[in-house]
């Protein structure tokens, strides 16, 4: 008989899905006519289960029995009813296993009773927690899918080579890419936090760069699941998780490299399905769609030049026909009216200054009433163009994505990991996620030779370049292009100066740090119009455009706006302060020569 005992299985790892990680910081509202929110599920993880974690907030301007009803995927869930005298209400729901065995989990929400003037919320602590079993079964495409919205990308102490910089480079913009919040360390992988019900909370996540032979694989360190990227090219492994290569990582693991892909045609055209937002047919009588893309969605060595929108709705009874318009960051393009049969197009080229970084683009349709469905074509789309020499930051992305080389200073060749975050940092707001990317040591005080398109991370300017943005005994020169001063800053301790440069005919950024490394925010700093930019602890300090003439921009978007007479009030400053003080002064002597009577 067997008398040894079993080890006990460990408790089951909790993933949480948070409403921020789905695009809702702040919450979700919803009425009568309900509301939608999208849960995205890993494919292929045995033994799966999840639950719901819900918490609403009703506001009503009159007492009576409200009620919530979830959807899960179009099945009703659960419809459960206010506490009497609460406008508070928790639900805590298991998910069927034929949930789980789906791509998204699409909750819907509706508010029951007597909805006239009343809405409800769903608040930002609510989460969907999924149990893991058995973490060490999971593909190399559900852990990636899975890893938490903090990530580390962890390197071995001590000196790192040129590949493994470039691998974890590619892989924290991968992450920056799927919306986490990505650093670069040389500490070991964190532990399981106490989860709920004897879980163990899976909160941070991490990515070995470097460890083991060359290979792909899943691994378990401390208990949790860690992607391990190894080898003597590490930096090839990480196109797993660009989007050409990701069917290739649905195995466990998967050994030896992977080739570069062919590059393929430059499209003419990007369709409204691939950017951001919903095309989904809307009923209302004034239907709007919002669709968003970043600069460096757009494929390789493209600028958009024009913006195409098709629309379809149902005639309306009276004959009354549809006004269209179209707007591209909050400014009208154009606008039309459908025609008797419902149909419109709108085709109108992009204006110069009219991009950002960021862009979204809106859709208003506004009809006399709803008298049916109204939809946003596939056929919509961003007519594109070749991409010429960049003049501005926003021209970078299309420069850097068919391939960038990184210089950065390493002193004797030795460069450690944590030296990366800073680089990352502007990376993520200038270089696409999918772009190859190659790291080059360069030695402090020799400037470095790019070969191709390149950001440079360096004490010293590129090899070839002439930056407008000087550094002189501490303080920062601003000169215009006849090396006439523009602006002179001093005691600026710690920031991060990045300029635009030429350096022998290939386009690049310039990035140089003053003083200690800035405390980094989360969001990259954004860059967009302008060549030149101070950066620090609240992103973009100063940006500056050198040409056609000195522009200067100050943006701190958590500060006041700046008042247009505080700098002319500060100038004269001294000034005010003495002819108060002689004021005061005459006064005081006034006051005694004619004391008052008695």
């Amino acid at each position: 008989m067997d008398t040894g005992t079993q080890p006990p299985e460990a408790p089951a790892l909790q993933r949480r899905l948070t409403l921020g990680e789905i695009g809702l910081p702040t919450g979700l509202g919803f009425d009568a006519a309900g509301a939608e929110a999208s849960f995205p599920l890993p494919r292929g993880v045995p033994g799966l289960a999840g639950r719901l974690s819900l918490v609403f907030e009703l506001s009503a301007p009159f007492p009576g029995r409200h009620a919530v009803e979830l959807r899960a995927n179009g099945r009703l869930l659960a419809s459960t009813a206010f506490p009497p005298g609460s406008s508070r209400l928790t639900l805590d729901v298991a998910l069927p296993e034929t949930d789980l065995a789906e791509t998204e989990l699409r909750l819907g929400l509706r508010l029951l009773g007597d909805t006239d003037q009343a809405s409800a919320t769903l608040l930002p602590e609510s989460h969907l927690a999924l149990l893991l079993p058995d973490p060490g079964q999971l593909s190399i495409a559900a852990l990636f899918s899975l890893l938490p919205p903090a990530t580390q990308v962890l390197l071995r102490p001590g000196p790192i080579s040129a590949t493994e910089a470039a691998a974890a480079l590619r892989i924290g913009l991968a992450l920056a890419a799927s919306g986490r919040q990505a650093t670069i360390a040389s500490a070991p992988p964190g532990v399981a936090l106490p989860g709920r019900a004897g879980t163990r909370l899976w909160a941070t996540g991490a990515v070995l760069v470097g460890e083991g032979a060359e290979a792909a694989t899943v691994r378990l360190v401390n208990g949790l699941p860690v992607l391990s990227l190894g080898g003597a090219t590490p930096e090839r492994l990480a196109r797993l998780l660009d989007s050409p290569w990701r069917g290739l990582a649905l195995a466990n693991s998967l050994t030896g490299g992977t080739e570069a892909a062919p590059a393929p045609a430059t499209p003419s055209f990007l369709p409204f399905t691939a950017l951001r937002g919903s095309l989904a047919p809307q009923e209302t009588a004034r239907a709007a769609w919002s669709l968003g893309f970043h600069i460096r969605d757009l494929p390789p060595g493209t600028q958009v030049e024009a913006v195409e929108v098709l629309l379809r709705a149902a005639p309306d009874p009276a004959g009354a026909p549809g006004v269209a318009t179209l707007l591209l960051n909050e400014v009208i393009l154009g606008s039309t009216t459908l025609s008797a049969e419902g149909q419109g197009r709108i085709a109108l080229p992009v204006p110069g200054g009219a991009l950002a970084a960021e862009n979204r683009i809106e859709v208003v349709l506004q009809r006399a009433t709803a008298s049916g469905p109204a939809q946003l074509l596939p056929g919509s789309q961003l007519r594109l163009g070749p991409a010429g020499a960049p003049r501005n930051f926003l021209g970078l992305p299309a420069a850097f994505g068919a391939g960038v080389e990184v210089l950065v200073d390493a002193p004797g060749g030795v460069l450690v990991a944590e030296a990366l975050n800073p680089l990352l940092w502007v990376l993520r707001a200038v270089v696409p996620a999918a772009a190859p990317l190659r790291v080059r040591l360069a030695e402090p005080g020799t400037p470095a030779s790019p070969t191709g398109p390149f950001v440079a991370a360096t004490y010293e300017p590129p090899s070839g370049s002439d930056p407008v943005l000087r550094f002189d005994a501490g303080r920062i020169r601003l000169s215009n292009q006849a090396g006439r001063p523009v602006l002179e800053l001093g005691g600026v301790a710690r920031a991060l100066s990045v300029q635009l440069v030429n350096a022998s005919g290939h386009p690049g950024l310039w990035l140089r740090p003053i003083g200690p490394p800035p405390l980094l925010p989360n969001a990259a700093p954004r860059l967009d119009q302008g060549d030149v930019a101070l950066l620090d602890g609240q992103g973009v300090a100063l940006a500056w455009s050198s040409a056609p003439g000195p522009q200067l921009r100050v943006d701190y978007p958590d500060a006041p706006r700046p008042v247009a007479w505080l700098p002319l009030l500060m100038a004269w400053r001294p000034w005010i302060v003495g002819v108060l003080w002689l004021v005061g002064f005459v006064l005081v002597v006034w006051a005694f020569l004619r004391p008052r009577q008695a």
